[in-house]
């Protein structure tokens, strides 16, 4: 049992809540092209997968954010384990990709009027 989990996957997860608001009224936030609501969401972010926020509005330009990713430290607790083998390699960056995290959990995004 011990080696069916990463160790940042046992004390951080595979995923990671995040917040997303604009400071227009009247913008439609999008996740991965998937609508969320006007002026704020929170969705849960899958550490393994990629996204793309984006707010809209009519007679405004689309402005889009990328979250960007950083290695999580917890990760290096592994070595301690099997060396790493198993838990950071296999565990957390194959199977849950939690050996990295999303280095901002609250976003503004505003369209482009």
């Amino acid at each position: 049992m011990l080696f069916m989990t990463g160790c940042a996957t046992m004390f951080n997860g595979s995923t990671q809540t995040v917040n997303i608001r604009s400071n227009d009224e009247l913008a439609k936030l999008y996740v991965n092209e998937d609508y969320m609501g006007q002026r704020s969401a929170v969705y849960t972010f899958k550490k393994k997968e990629n996204y793309v926020i984006k707010a809209e509005k009519p007679g405004c330009q689309t402005t889009s954010i990328t979250p960007q990713k950083t290695f999580d430290p917890t990760t290096l607790l592994g070595i301690l384990v099997d060396w790493g083998i198993i838990s950071i390699l296999v565990v957390d960056g194959a199977a849950t990709g939690a050996w990295q995290k999303f280095s901002q959990t609250n976003f503004v995004i505003d369209p482009n009027c």
